[in-house]
C-alpha cells in the first residue's frame, strides 16, 4: 500500500525520514541506525515496520480489530442514564402499540405519519395498566404529553438515524392540543417554588427537632441536614450533591487576611453534574466559617465536621474531636495548614444508605444514599413544616439560581458556569421563577420598594400553618374499607378464601386480590387526604374569619413548637440544645458553642433511631431494681439508676439473664445506638419475642457478618451458634 503524499508533494514516509536524520544531526539520540536511515524503498519501510511493531501484539490482531469494529455505539447520542431510561420506555410502548394493532415497529418508522403518531399518542393516554398488570397513576398534564413527544423524536432518531420531518413537527403541536383537550389534560405547569434561605431554616430546624419522621438511622438526619445546607448555598443538582465523595472535600484551617481568628474552609468538588454532551468540568466551592454564625442550623461545617468526625477520616489519627481541631495554628510564615483526609476515605461517599444486619439497621460502607430515598424525606419534611408547596430537592436549586441571578457580586457568566448551563436561555426558560418578585407597583409609580415585604409574599414559609392536615384520623383511614371497589375486592378474597379453605394463603390469585386490596386502600388514602386538604385549604380561612367577627380571639400562637420535649430522646434533646444556640459573647464562647455543635451530630450519627416508637406505651414500663454489674464491650462496669429509663435498663437486662422465657430482646438491649426506650421494649408474649427474632435479626444476618452478643461480650461462629446461645443463655426461643 503507498503512502498518503502531503501537500507539498512529498510523502509521508519520507518526510518522517528527514525528521529523524534532523535530530540526528542535532546530536539527539534516535533509534534509527545508519542502515535504516539510509534504506529506501520496500526494504526501508519493512524495517522500520519491525522497529514500530506492538510488542504485545501481532498486526492480524490489529486488522482483525478492524474487521470486527461496531461504530454504532459511537456514533449515537450519549445520553445519561436517567434520559436512556426514558427513551427505552417510549420505545418499549411504541412496539406494544405495534404490537396490538398487527404492524412491523421496525417498518413503522419509515412509514411514520401524523394520523399513525395521533393514534399511537392516543392510544397511550388510554392505558391504565402498566407492567405486571399494576395500575398506572395516569397524565394528567399537557405538558407531560409534549415531553412524551419530544421524548418519541429522539426515539425516532436513535432508530433511523434521521430526524422527523420538520413539518410533521409543526403539524404535532395541532395534534398534541387536540389530544390535550380529548383526554382533559391541565394546561397549568407544575409549581417551582424557591425555597429561599428563611424557608431552608424551617426546614433543617424541622429536621432537627421533628419526632413525626423518623429515620432507621441517627446519621439520616444528618446527613438530610447537610444535604439541605449544601443545596442551598451550593445550587447544585441533587444527585451530584448525593455523589459526594470524601475525596472532593478538601478541609484547611486557613489564616485571616484582616487579624482575625484562623478559619476552617471547606471545599468542594463537584464532578458529577450532568453529562450530556459530553463530562462538564467540575465546580469548586470554597465555604468559609462565619465566625459569630447567627444560626447553626445552616452550618455545614457543623454537619460535615461531625460527619468527618464520627467516620474517623481524618488523616491524622490523634485528629478526633473538634477541641482538639481548635487548639491548631498555622506554621509562621504560612497562609494555611491542610487537614488531609485519609486516602483510603476517597471514594467512600459522605451520604450513605443504610442497611439491615443481625443487631439491626447499619450505615453502609461504600453504598451511596439514592436520589429515590432522599426526595419522599424532603416531601416528608416540608409537609411536618406546614408548607403548602411540596418541598422538593429541586426547590433548593431554584432558589440557589434565584439568589444568583440576583446578586451584584455574579455576573451572568458565572451564574451559568455555577449552574453549569452553556448559556442564559437555558435559565431563563427552566430556572426563572414566573412568580414576579419584584415590587412593579412601587417601581412604576416611583415609590420605594417594598423588598423585605416582596420577598415575605414570595416565600414558601409564608404558607406554614401546623394546622393543616398532615395525615387522616383513625375514622378516616377506615372509612376507605366502604369504597365500593375495595368492598368487591374483599368479597372475592373472603369467596375464594371459603372455596380453598386452609389452602387460601398458599394460592397465587389469593395473594394478587390481597396485594390489590392493599394498593387500592393506598390511592383511595392518598384521594382522600389530598381531599380533606383542599376542603380545609377552602374552608379553614372562613372559620378564623367567622370566629372573629363573632367577637372571638385566637387564645395562642398556633405556631407553636412543633413536638413535645416528651416525645425526644435524651440523645435528640442534646442535639437539638447544642445546634440551637445564641451566638457566643467572646470567642472562646463561640469555639465552644461550635465544638459542642460538631460533637453533637458526631454522637447522634452513632444512634439507631430505628423507625416510630411512643414513650407512654403501656408494655414499656418495666419495674425497677438494684443496678447490677453488666459486661460492655469487655469490661464489668456498673449501671447507674439515677433516672427511670437507666432503672428500666437494669430491670431489662436482669430478665433476659434470670426469667425462663423473657419478653425483652437480648440483641436489641445490648445494641448501644438504639434509644433506651427501644433497648428495653418489651413485648407481650415470649411468641412475639420469638417472632421478633427471627424478622428482624435472623433474616438479616448475611453470611461474612461478625456476630456478637453485646450483654455477654462473647462472639458467635455462624447462625446456629447465635440460636443455641439465645436459648441456653436468654431464653429466646427461635
Amino acid at each position: 500500500m503507498g503512502c498518503r503524499q502531503l501537500e507539498n508533494g512529498s510523502s509521508s514516509d519520507e518526510s518522517y525520514r528527514s525528521d529523524t536524520e534532523t535530530d540526528a544531526d542535532a546530536g539527539h539520540e534516535t533509534d534509527l541506525t545508519d542502515a535504516d536511515t539510509d534504506a529506501d524503498g520496500d526494504e526501508g519501510v519493512t524495517n522500520r515496520a519491525w522497529l514500530l511493531a506492538d510488542q504485545d501484539h501481532p498486526p492480524e490482531y490489529y486488522l482483525k480489530q478492524l474487521e470486527e469494529f461496531d461504530d454504532s455505539e459511537f456514533t449515537k447520542e450519549d445520553y445519561a442514564a436517567g434520559s436512556t431510561l426514558l427513551l427505552d420506555r417510549i420505545e418499549e410502548q411504541w412496539c406494544q402499540y405495534c404490537t396490538y394493532i398487527g404492524i412491523d415497529p421496525e417498518k413503522t418508522y419509515r412509514i411514520v405519519s401524523i394520523k399513525l403518531l395521533y393514534s399511537f399518542f392516543d392510544w397511550l393516554l388510554n392505558q391504565r395498566r402498566g407492567k405486571g398488570g399494576r395500575k398506572r397513576r395516569g397524565t394528567k398534564l399537557a405538558s407531560s404529553l409534549g415531553t412524551y413527544w419530544k421524548v418519541y423524536r429522539l426515539v425516532y432518531e436513535r432508530a433511523t438515524g434521521g430526524k422527523i420531518d420538520p413539518q410533521m413537527t409543526r403539524q404535532m403541536h395541532k395534534v398534541l392540543r387536540k389530544l390535550a383537550k380529548k383526554h382533559g389534560l391541565s394546561k397549568k405547569n407544575r409549581e417551582k417554588p424557591c425555597m429561599y434561605v428563611e424557608d431552608l431554616a424551617e426546614v433543617v430546624q424541622t429536621n432537627l427537632v421533628t419526632t413525626k419522621k423518623r429515620y432507621s438511622h441517627g446519621r439520616h438526619r444528618m446527613q438530610t441536614g447537610l444535604f439541605l445546607q449544601l443545596g442551598g448555598i451550593t445550587g447544585n443538582r441533587p444527585k451530584a450533591l448525593l455523589e459526594l465523595r470524601y475525596r472532593h472535600i478538601t478541609v484547611t484551617l486557613l489564616r485571616d487576611p484582616e487579624n482575625g481568628p484562623h478559619r476552617l474552609l471547606l471545599e468542594f468538588t463537584f464532578e458529577f453534574t450532568k453529562e450530556y454532551l459530553g463530562i462538564k468540568d467540575a465546580n469548586t466551592f470554597p465555604i468559609p466559617e462565619i465566625i459569630y454564625d447567627p444560626s447553626l442550623v445552616l452550618s455545614p461545617h457543623v454537619f460535615l465536621l461531625g460527619l468527618i468526625f464520627a467516620d474517623r477520616a481524618f488523616a491524622a489519627s490523634k485528629l478526633t474531636s473538634p477541641d482538639q481541631l481548635s487548639r491548631l495554628d498555622i506554621p509562621p510564615g504560612l497562609n494555611e495548614l491542610r487537614l488531609p483526609l485519609r486516602s483510603s476515605m476517597d471514594n467512600i461517599p459522605v451520604f450513605r444508605r443504610s442497611v439491615k444486619a443481625l443487631s439491626g439497621w447499619k450505615i453502609s460502607r461504600d453504598l451511596p444514599l439514592p436520589y429515590s430515598t432522599l426526595l419522599p424525606w424532603m416531601k416528608k419534611l416540608g409537609v411536618i413544616t406546614g408548607f403548602r408547596q411540596i418541598a422538593r430537592p429541586y426547590t433548593l436549586r431554584y432558589a440557589a439560581g434565584k439568589a444568583f441571578d440576583e446578586s451584584d457580586s455574579i455576573s451572568d457568566p458565572l451564574r451559568n458556569l455555577i449552574m453549569q448551563h452553556a448559556d442564559t436561555r437555558t435559565f431563563l426558560k427552566h430556572y426563572l421563577s414566573r412568580h414576579i418578585t419584584a415590587d412593579t407597583q412601587a417601581i412604576v409609580r416611583g415609590l420605594k420598594p417594598q423588598h423585605a415585604l416582596m420577598r415575605a409574599a414570595c416565600r414558601m414559609s409564608r404558607s406554614i400553618d401546623p394546622r393543616r392536615p398532615q395525615d387522616l384520623t383513625m375514622e378516616q383511614s377506615l372509612s376507605v374499607n366502604e369504597h365500593p371497589r375495595i368492598r368487591s375486592l374483599i368479597q372475592q378474597r373472603d369467596r375464594l378464601k371459603r372455596r380453598l379453605k386452609g389452602k387460601a394463603t398458599q394460592n397465587p390469585v389469593y395473594k394478587e386480590l390481597g396485594r390489590e386490596i392493599t394498593n387500592e386502600r393506598q390511592r383511595q388514602r392518598h384521594a382522600l387526604l389530598k381531599d380533606v386538604q383542599e376542603r380545609w385549604e377552602n374552608e379553614q380561612p372562613v372559620r378564623d374569619i367567622e370566629r372573629q367577627l363573632s367577637g372571638l380571639k385566637f387564645t395562642e400562637d398556633v405556631r407553636t413548637t412543633l413536638e413535645s420535649s416528651t416525645d425526644k430522646t435524651p440523645e435528640q434533646k442534646r442535639l437539638i440544645e447544642a445546634v440551637m444556640t445564641l451566638p457566643g459573647t467572646s470567642l472562646e464562647d463561640e469555639v465552644r458553642r461550635r465544638n459542642a455543635a460538631i460533637d453533637a451530630v458526631t454522637d447522634y450519627c452513632k444512634v439507631e433511631e430505628g423507625g416510630t416508637y411512643l414513650t407512654n406505651h403501656p408494655r414499656r414500663s418495666v419495674r425497677g431494681v438494684a443496678p447490677m454489674a453488666v459486661k460492655t464491650e469487655g469490661d464489668t462496669q456498673p449501671v447507674a439508676a439515677s433516672t427511670a429509663l437507666d432503672e428500666a435498663l437494669d430491670v431489662a437486662i436482669s430478665s433476659v439473664y434470670k426469667e425462663k422465657r423473657p419478653k425483652i430482646c437480648f440483641l436489641c438491649l445490648g445494641n448501644q445506638g438504639l434509644p433506651v426506650i427501644k433497648r428495653v421494649y418489651s413485648f407481650t408474649t415470649p411468641g412475639d419475642l420469638s417472632k421478633h427474632f427471627r424478622r428482624k435479626h435472623l433474616s438479616n444476618l448475611k453470611e461474612d457478618e461478625q456476630i456478637e452478643c453485646k450483654l455477654c461480650g462473647v462472639s458467635l461462629a455462624h447462625r446456629e451458634h447465635l440460636q443455641n446461645h439465645a436459648f441456653r443463655t436468654h431464653g429466646t426461643v427461635s
